[in-house]
């Protein structure tokens, strides 16, 4: 049920999503349903989570690795191994100042989530 537009996926992808547009997706990538990816590469994983990870994950309120539920990402670089929440919002453009955070860096428009990044439910960016 995902819509693909000039977009290439690679090999062992669990795609949910509602629409992937003008984008890259890595090896290994978790995209949740309803997700809405546009002009994005995403790194990918080194790693499947297994069943038992995904639990403590949860118990301990972390998101799983990939990209979450309801997400809109937009004009941004997703390295390795990122975790990604649900309902998230990432908007790139030149509308945005270059920064650094701890989660993520923004040069030239471009939002880059750093490796190995916990992104929470809801976070929202640009």
């Amino acid at each position: 049920g995902t819509t693909l537009l000039k977009t290439i996926i690679a090999d062992g992808c669990i795609v949910n999503a509602a629409r992937i547009e003008n984008s890259v997706v890595g090896i290994r990538s978790r995209i949740g349903y309803g997700t809405t990816i546009i002009g994005t590469y995403i790194m990918g994983n080194d790693y499947f989570e297994t069943i038992e990870e995904i639990e403590d994950a949860h118990k301990r309120g972390i998101p799983n690795i990939g990209i979450g539920e309801r997400c809109t990402i937009n004009h941004a670089l997703v390295d390795k191994n990122s975790r990604i929440g649900d309902d998230v919002r990432i908007n790139g453009g030149p509308h945005l100042e270059n920064t650094d955070h701890p989660l993520y860096t923004v040069k030239d428009g471009i939002v880059v989530i750093k490796k190995g990044a916990i992104v929470p439910n809801g976070f929202t960016i640009g």
